[in-house]
Parts: structure tokens; C-alpha cells; sequence
């Protein structure tokens, strides 16, 4: 009975250490910063946006949390930059973000859709013969968090891009209540990580 307690007592104390640290400490900002890889504003040619999640609403796909900071970003970047196409990727990219960025200003002869992804993997390999028939600099944007996997999946299949992350895990994690969130999100992304680099995709 005596070990049980201890060992309960433990467990208890661990996770309330856990609480505090992600709660109450940077931890979530810090490990979302290291998985942003360079961060740059710089300019290019095409403008590659990856779509990240969507919410189903009456069948209908509409833009969800990481996918509405991408969108947002992908304006901000073509008004200030001198991008001449941009590449969304991303099954439902079609629905969801191509009609935003022309209401914001972007005309419609300037976006491509790789519209049948349901990954990163196809994103890359799907977003190849694309960018096969354009000039670079290829920019690639997306979250912060989600820049190490997928650029590093892009440099695998030999298709050089600069990083251009989007302050996406950086910002949420700013309000206490969205720790625990943003918590969860980097257990996903490092867990797909391993997956990449296991399966030899990274």
C-alpha cells in the first residue's frame, strides 16, 4: 500500500509540474520558435501556401485556426512582396483559401491549386509539377510550428525553398487558456516528425 502511494504521489506531483511549466512558462512559444527554422520575410517568385485545417460546416469546407493565419499571412505577403503566382496546396484549398485572397486583392489569374493533398508528403510531391514549370525563388509559407517538417519534406525531394513561417503557435500561445492547446499541437507535429524521418521523408 505504502509503494502504491508513493508511486500515486509521484504521478501527482509530476503532473502538476507540468501544469505550472506549460501554463505559466514560455515552454509552448520557445518550442514552437525552435521549429520555425530560419525566419524570413524575403521575397521571391512563387509564393507556396500550404492549407492546414478545415472545418466542415453542412458539408461545406470552410477555413479552420492554422489555415485562417496562413490565408491572412499569404495577403499580408503578396501586398508587401513582389510575388508573381502563388501556389496554394491542399485539398480544399480551392473552397477556402483562393476565395479570401481574391476578396483581399490577389487576382485570380496569379493563384495555382494543388487542390488533392491531404498531407505534407502530397503536398511536396503534388506541388512538384507545378513548380516544375516555374521560376524560382520558391518561398514557402506556413506555420510556424509545421515549417521544420515541411521544409525539410520539400529539401528531400530536391525542391529548394526559402522559410517563410507564419507567427501562427507564436501568437495563440500568447493567452494563457490557448497553452494547452498550443501544447497539443507541438505533441501532434513532433510525433509526425518522427514519422517523416522514420519513413524517410525528411
Amino acid at each position: 500500500m505504502g509503494r502504491f502511494y508513493s508511486i500515486f504521489r509521484t504521478a501527482l506531483m509530476s503532473v502538476g509540474l507540468l501544469l505550472l511549466l506549460i501554463t505559466f512558462t514560455p515552454l509552448v512559444p520557445w518550442a514552437a520558435a525552435q521549429l520555425c527554422v530560419d525566419w524570413s520575410d524575403r521575397d521571391g517568385e512563387v509564393l507556396i501556401v500550404l492549407l492546414g485545417t478545415t472545418v466542415d460546416v453542412d458539408g461545406k469546407a470552410f477555413i479552420g485556426a492554422n489555415s485562417y493565419w496562413r490565408t491572412a499571412y499569404a495577403v499580408r505577403s503578396w501586398h508587401h512582396g513582389r510575388f508573381r503566382k502563388i501556389l496554394l496546396c491542399g485539398k480544399g484549398s480551392a473552397e477556402t483559401i483562393k476565395p479570401v485572397l481574391i476578396a483581399y486583392g490577389v487576382p485570380s489569374d496569379a493563384i495555382l491549386v494543388e487542390n488533392r493533398s491531404t498531407s505534407t508528403r502530397e503536398n511536396v510531391l503534388n506541388a512538384k509539377p507545378f513548380l516544375a514549370g516555374l521560376h524560382g525563388p520558391f518561398v514557402l509559407l506556413t506555420s510556424d510550428y509545421h515549417m521544420l517538417r515541411a521544409s525539410r519534406s520539400f529539401a528531400r525531394e530536391n525542391v529548394p525553398v526559402i522559410t517563410r513561417p507564419v507567427p501562427d503557435l507564436l501568437k495563440r500561445s500568447r493567452t494563457l487558456q490557448l497553452r494547452w492547446e498550443g501544447f497539443w499541437t507541438l505533441g501532434r507535429e513532433l510525433c509526425a516528425l518522427a514519422y517523416y524521418k522514420v519513413r524517410g521523408w525528411i
